[in-house]
This record gives C-alpha cells, sequence and structure tokens, in this order.
C-alpha cells in the first residue's frame, strides 16, 4: 500500500451525451432527506444491468425519487422523462445494501475514455484514496411524491470514499465473478476502450487512527464538513482549507484549470475555488500537499455511529 498516497477527488460517471450538465444524475440532484441521510442517485445508461427500481436505500425507493424528482436523460438534443423502469449506471458501487449481490462482493468504481488516462497520468493506483463528491438538495415527501425543499441551496457534497485496493485493467486483467455485472463491463464503447479500468476497494482504509475502517463506503448523513460549496454561493464556488491556495505556482488540485490562480481567492483562514463546470478527477498528490492527509482523515473519523454505511467483504451486506 503506498503511502503517502494521491488523493482524487472524484464526481460520479458522467456521460455527456445523455445528461445535460455536471450532476449525479440526469439534470437533478441527489437528495438530502428529511432525516439528514443522503443518497447519491446513479446516472441513466442504457447499456446497464439494472433499473433504478432494482435499488432501495433506507426505505427509499430509487425508480420513485427519479420518478418523482423528474430525473431527465438528454441525448442529441432529445429529451426523455426517467422512469423507475430505465437502467443505471451503478457507480461508484459503494453501498452494499443497495441491491442484491453476489458472494464475495467488493466496492468498486470504474473509469474509462479521457478520466481513466487523467488517473494514469497521475499514476493513480494501490494505495490511493478516492473521496466521492456530487450535486445535492434537500428533498421532503409531500402527499406521497418527493420534491426538493423549495429555497433550498445546490450543494457540492462529499458522500463516499474509497481506497484502491486492486486496479482491473478490463480488456486485459482477469474479472472476478461477483463484478460481472459492474456497468463498465457493459456497452459498446467501454467494451472496446483498452483503458477501461476498476478500481476496488481495499478490505480496510489503513489511515493513520482509521487502520481497521472499511477500506470503502457511503456517508449515510450529511455533515457540515461534507459540504464542499461555499455557504450563500453557487454550488461549484468551493471553500477549502487555506493549505489547499497554490503557492509558488505549484498546483494544489489537478485537472483543467485548477491550476489557474485567478480560480483562488484566500480568505483569513480559508480559501475560496472556482472549481470548473466539467471534470471528473481533480487529484491531489499527499507528498507535495502533506496536509490533506490529515484533512482527509478528519473527513472519515467516524463523529457517530451511523456515519459510515459499512460492509462485510465476504457476503456483501451491511
Amino acid at each position: 500500500m503506498r503511502f503517502p498516497f494521491a488523493l482524487a477527488l472524484a464526481i460520479p460517471a458522467l456521460t455527456r451525451s445523455e445528461i445535460a450538465e455536471h450532476s449525479g444524475t440526469g439534470c437533478i440532484a441527489s437528495p438530502i432527506f428529511e432525516d439528514g441521510s443522503m443518497l447519491s442517485l446513479p446516472i441513466p445508461d442504457q447499456a446497464g444491468t439494472i433499473c433504478y427500481d432494482d435499488l432501495h436505500f433506507g426505505g427509499h425507493s430509487v425508480g420513485k425519487l427519479i420518478a418523482d424528482l423528474k430525473g431527465k436523460r438528454i441525448s442529441k438534443g432529445k429529451t426523455w422523462s426517467l422512469a423507475g423502469s430505465d437502467r443505471a449506471h451503478l457507480d461508484p458501487d459503494l453501498i452494499p445494501a443497495l441491491r442484491d449481490r453476489k458472494l464475495g462482493w467488493r466496492p468498486a468504481f470504474g473509469q474509462c475514455g479521457k478520466d481513466a488516462t487523467i488517473l494514469r497520468q497521475h499514476e493513480v493506483g494501490i494505495g490511493d484514496l478516492f473521496l466521492y463528491f456530487g450535486w445535492f438538495r434537500r428533498c421532503e415527501m409531500v402527499k406521497g411524491a418527493y420534491r426538493y425543499v423549495a429555497g433550498a441551496p445546490n450543494l457540492h457534497v462529499v458522500f463516499g470514499y474509497l481506497r484502491v485496493g486492486q486496479v482491473i485493467r478490463i480488456s486485459s486483467d482477469p474479472v472476478p465473478e461477483w463484478a460481472f455485472d459492474h456497468p463498465h463491463l457493459h456497452g459498446t464503447a467501454r467494451k472496446k476502450d483498452t483503458g477501461n479500468t476498476l478500481f476496488v476497494a481495499e478490505t480496510s482504509l489503513g489511515l493513520p487512527s482509521l487502520e481497521n475502517q472499511p477500506g470503502a463506503g457511503a456517508f449515510s448523513r450529511f455533515e457540515p464538513q461534507f459540504q464542499l460549496t461555499a455557504p450563500g454561493k453557487s454550488r461549484s464556488q468551493w471553500r477549502l482549507p487555506l493549505w489547499f491556495f497554490p503557492t509558488d505556482g505549484a498546483p494544489s488540485l489537478s485537472s483543467h484549470h485548477h491550476n489557474s490562480n485567478d480560480r483562488w481567492q484566500k480568505e483569513e483562514n480559508s480559501c475560496l475555488l472556482r472549481s470548473v463546470a466539467r471534470g471528473q478527477e481533480f487529484v491531489v498528490d499527499a507528498v507535495a500537499l502533506p496536509n490533506v492527509i490529515n484533512w482527509a482523515t478528519d473527513l472519515l473519523t467516524p463523529q457517530r455511529p451511523w456515519q459510515l454505511r459499512r460492509h462485510r467483504t465476504s457476503l456483501g451486506s451491511e
């Protein structure tokens, strides 16, 4: 296991031909429920092997969520409303109880195309840590239907993590049977992509003081420390610790124009970042920026018994 590691802030896979904007699903925010729990909604995927109706979370039907919150799929200028019977791209796949699992299931995350190339260029691999963020908004149920809370802000929120224990190059490496229905093993374009890669979770997290915590998981409830968006700002305006601010021209976050100083603004004890409108992986080198280790550790330290949805590695259930 590599330590210090590279930290990759990653948004769930974007299928640009199918969705209208930078989001966790087709044109809609993922929900923060009335009890504070939250769920990242998968994007639509016509090549997927599961439907939204196959997914359930804490008493919530994901198929009903998609329909009530008016998820949409956009392709070639046409728009379709999503229904529970539409197929979903469950990636990253972090929550064991979200669906039925095969024996030996492990949390996993797939990447292909230029996004996989970015990860290879930064040598992201075994021992490195993904933190996943997405577009979230508070929602409520009124008269039996889900809806967003009026006036609730749109937020970028960290919702889960995965420390890499195995890297599978799908075009050339053997794939375990439990992963056969992962979306990155399906779809014509993904099958043809020799860079198509599956990152499988380590058994345990292995960070200082968190050695025995599961190697992947999703936060079961929203907490202020998971929010990247600065209060009162648009969701792409992030407030980060001051040590993230680039110094002497050295970048702190990779990808696109994150290295441009006009994206950064210093505050007294923090900094503001205007994050790129489109991008999936923003890589931080913990050797160059060692403070990120403590930041990630604090973020992942369970504050309450329900903060992390855990898994058993043999059965793949909570």
